[in-house]
C-alpha cells in the first residue's frame, strides 16, 4: 500500500462549456449530418493534481467529442502554455469520450457546408479557448485535498461484433456497401438472430475503475469515472448531445449536488458499444417497466456503481500520496498495406470519383470514401519508409493506482493484457487521448483481423497486432519503472 508523499496533494477542478452554435455539422458517420438542435450540452471537465507546488502533477480533460486530432491537441497545448506558463503542456492529458454527436473540429472531414452552418475551425476555435480555460482554473484553484479509489460493476459496453459459421459477405440478399473491403466470418453490428450466427466475437469487462477526491472539510468534489465503452447510445442523430455520459452526470448530480465534477473516460474499447446484440427484447422490456430511456438506465447504472463504491473508497482517503508523470514517444509497427490492399483502394477510389451522387448525403459519403481511400494510398507510399509510427503514450502513478493512455479506439483485449500484468493495484486505460491524423483509428486484435469486416482492416487501422503489442508491452515497461524501487536494473521489456 502506497503510504504517501512528503507533500500535500494538491485538488483543483474545472468545466466549460463546449455546446456549438447551430446548425452545425456532427462527425463520426460516413455521411454529414447537420444538427439544428441541442439535446443536452457539450462540457470539457478538468482535474488538476498535483504534489504540493513543486511536485510532479497531472491534468486530466475529459472532452464531449469524438475525437481530438493530433493539430488540435496541439492547438490546445500552445493555449495553455500561454495561460499557464508554469505547467508543462504535455503534463494535460486530453480524452474524448467517442460521442459521434459532435461537431466536426478539422476542415475536409466532409464536403464543404453551406452558408450559416458553423464551420469546423470555428467550432475548434471555439474548443481550443474553453479547454484552456478549463485548464487553467482547474490548476489555479487547486487547494489541499484528498483521493480515494475503488473497484465497481455496471453493465454498459457489450462486444459488437457477431461472428458467423460463414462469410458474411457470401449471403443471398447481402450488398456490398461502396468502398467496403469484403466482409469476413465476423460483422461490427451483426445480426444474432441469423441461422449461421455462431457467436459474440470478443469478451465483455463490466467493471468501473473510479477515483474520487475530496476538500479538506470531506465534501466530496469530483469524480473520475473509467469504464470500457464509447458513448455511442444514440450515435446516428442529428442533434447535439454527449450522450450517456450527460445522464451519468444528471445522475450523480442528483444524488450528490450540482458542483459535483465528472471527470469521463473511456477504457480501452474499439470493439464494444452500448447496443446490445443478445437479449435485445428483454432489455427493452425492461426499460419500459421502469420508466427510462436507454441512455437513462445506462446513467442509472454508472451512478449506482459509484455509489456503491463510494463508501468504502472514503474509508482510505489519502491527503499525501505518490504522483508520478511521464510521457513518451513510443514506436510502434504500422498496418503494412500490402499490394492488394492498394489495388483495391485504387479500385475503390476510381469507383468512387465515378459516381455521381443523387443527393447531399451520398455526396458527403462519396467524400469520404475518396479520403479514406487516399489515405491508404499515402501509407503504402510511406510505410518502407517509416515502418513505426511514434505514439504519444502517458504513465501516470498515483499512490497505488495507474493511468495509462493511448490515442486508439483500442480493441478491449489490449486493455485487459496491461491492465492483468500492470504493477498498479488498479489501472485506468485511457483510450482516445488527443492524437492522430484525423481519427483515433481502430486497433484491432489478430482474432478480429482474421474475422475481417468493418474495424479490422486496412482502412481503419494504422496499426495492426504487431503494433498493437509493441504499445502493451512499452506502456507496462513505463508502469514498472513508475513501480520500480531504487537500485532496480530498469526496465526489463
Amino acid at each position: 500500500m502506497d503510504s504517501g508523499a512528503s507533500e500535500r496533494l494538491l485538488v483543483g477542478w474545472a468545466q466549460r462549456d463546449i455546446t456549438p452554435r447551430l446548425p452545425t455539422v456532427l462527425y463520426g458517420q460516413f455521411h454529414a449530418r447537420v444538427a439544428t438542435e441541442v439535446r443536452d450540452p457539450l462540457a470539457v471537465t478538468a482535474l488538476a493534481l498535483s504534489e504540493g507546488e513543486a511536485g510532479d502533477c497531472a491534468v486530466f480533460v475529459s472532452c464531449d467529442r469524438c475525437t481530438i486530432p493530433a493539430l488540435v491537441r496541439e492547438r490546445c497545448r500552445e493555449a495553455v502554455r500561454e495561460r499557464v506558463p508554469e505547467l508543462a503542456p504535455e503534463k494535460v492529458v486530453l480524452n474524448a469520450t467517442h460521442t459521434h454527436t459532435s461537431p466536426w473540429i478539422l476542415e475536409g472531414s466532409y464536403p464543404p457546408q453551406v452558408e450559416g452552418e458553423m464551420t469546423a475551425t470555428e467550432y475548434a476555435d471555439l474548443f481550443v479557448e474553453r479547454v484552456a480555460e478549463a485548464v487553467e482554473e482547474a490548476w489555479r484553484e487547486r487547494k489541499p485535498g484528498s483521493v480515494g479509489w475503488g473497484f465497481g460493476h455496471a453493465v454498459v459496453g457489450h462486444n459488437r461484433r457477431v461472428s458467423y459459421f460463414g462469410c458474411y459477405g457470401d449471403r443471398e440478399g447481402h450488398k456490398q456497401p461502396l468502398a467496403r473491403a469484403a466482409d469476413g466470418v465476423s460483422k461490427m453490428y451483426g445480426n444474432t438472430n441469423d441461422p449461421d450466427f455462431s457467436h459474440i466475437e470478443g469478451y465483455e469487462d463490466h467493471g468501473v475503475d473510479l477515483l474520487f477526491t475530496w476538500n479538506e472539510a470531506g465534501e466530496l468534489t469530483g469524480v473520475v469515472v473509467n469504464l470500457a465503452c464509447p458513448s455511442q447510445e444514440v450515435e446516428s442523430a442529428y442533434y447535439v448531445s454527449a450522450d450517456f455520459w450527460h445522464d451519468v452526470r444528471v445522475e450523480l448530480r442528483r444524488r450528490h449536488g450540482e458542483r459535483l465534477c465528472v471527470v469521463t473516460q473511456s477504457s480501452a474499447a474499439g470493439d464494444q458499444s452500448p447496443h446490445p446484440l443478445l437479449h435485445k427484447a428483454e432489455e427493452e422490456r425492461m426499460l419500459r417497466l421502469r420508466g427510462l430511456s436507454r441512455r437513462q438506465e445506462l446513467g442509472r447504472r454508472i451512478a449506482n456503481a459509484v455509489d456503491d463504491v463510494l463508501p468504502l473508497a472514503h474509508k482510505q482517503p489519502y491527503e499525501r500520496v505518490t504522483l508520478r508523470h511521464v510521457v513518451e514517444q513510443v514506436p510502434v509497427a504500422r498496418w503494412m498495406v500490402t499490394d492488394e490492399e492498394l489495388a483495391t483502394a485504387r479500385e475503390d477510389l476510381a469507383r468512387a470519383e465515378a459516381e455521381v451522387p443523387a443527393d447531399a448525403r451520398a455526396a458527403s459519403v462519396r467524400h469520404v470514401w475518396i479520403n479514406r481511400c487516399q489515405r491508404l494510398i499515402r501509407r503504402y507510399q510511406a510505410q518502407q519508409a517509416q515502418p513505426f509510427l511514434m505514439e504519444e503514450v502517458h504513465a501516470i502513478r498515483l499512490g497505488d493506482v495507474a493511468f495509462a493512455t493511448n490515442r486508439f479506439e483500442l480493441y478491449l483485449d489490449y486493455g485487459l493484457r496491461i491492465e492483468a500484468r500492470s504493477p498498479a493495484q488498479q489501472t485506468f486505460v485511457v483510450q482516445l487521448a488527443a492524437g492522430g491524423e484525423y481519427t483515433g483509428s481502430y486497433l484491432p486484435t489478430a482474432r478480429s483481423v482474421a474475422g475481417g469486416s468493418y474495424g479490422a482492416g486496412a482502412y481503419c487501422n494504422e496499426v495492426g497486432p504487431e503494433g498493437g503489442q509493441q504499445l502493451v508491452e512499452h506502456t507496462l515497461g513505463m508502469l514498472n519503472e513508475l513501480w520500480a524501487e531504487p537500485g532496480d536494473a530498469g526496465r526489463k521489456w
